[in-house]
């Protein structure tokens, strides 16, 4: 769990480092917003780039945080790989912007690097990975399908969350093979909301079947 834990810092620091350096290769000016039809609407000074490091810093002190407080074993594992998962999404995604910065890119689907094609594959590998972890997890205050119903009980919590597991790695796979074929935020967006209804569907169905 030591190696995970400086695994994590790492990836919390790392961001910032590589965002401090790449401030000298920045032009003073870079896209600091994309509408909604993925072009650039605003453009801002090249240390908003340092805008996302800062968030990862500060979820990464969190995830540290939360693998040193639970008591049991089982949990802090399980704030490590939900962490180091996360810490690694970070990670990707602030490269991506930060290609997109330095290369001026004014239409995200037209660069070289698609960024709706990476993050589709990213947050579908993330899914993947959740969607694994989540069948192994106890009752927690801040990881799995979590609903007033999957709550109800042990029983209720563990069938919730392999019902939760399995359609997030569905879901994952989907969004994994379209980055490919048919890179598109708003059918990602899409697939993720539906899926989140349907699994609390499931939990209040379950609750009551085993109320």
């Amino acid at each position: 769990m030591k190696a995970k834990r400086i695994t994590i810092a790492a990836l919390t620091l790392l961001p910032l480092i590589v965002g401090l350096i790449a401030l000298s290769f920045l032009p003073d000016e870079i896209p600091a917003h994309y509408g909604i039809n993925l072009t650039v609407d605003r453009f801002g000074s090249k240390y908003e780039s340092l805008i996302t490091p800062f968030i990862a810093l500060f979820f990464g002190i969190i995830f540290v945080i939360a693998s040193l407080v639970p008591k049991k074993e089982q949990t802090k594992k399980l704030s490590l790989n939900i962490g180091l998962a996360f810490m690694l999404t970070f990670n990707a995604f602030d490269f991506c912007i930060l290609y997109i910065q330095a290369n001026n890119v004014v239409a995200l689907d037209e660069s070289p690097l698609r960024f709706d094609s990476v993050s589709m594959l990213i947050i579908g590998c993330l899914l993947i990975f959740l969607g694994n972890i989540m069948p192994m997890s106890r009752r927690n205050a801040f990881f799995g399908l979590r609903t007033p119903w999957s709550l109800k009980n042990d029983n209720v919590w563990k069938k919730s969350q392999i019902f939760g597991g399995a359609s997030m790695i569905i879901v994952g796979l989907i969004c994994a093979a379209l980055a490919f074929v048919y890179p598109n935020l708003f059918v990602m967006l899409g697939l993720v909301v539906l899926t989140a209804v349907i699994d609390t569907v499931y939990t209040y169905i379950i609750a009551k079947n085993n109320g």
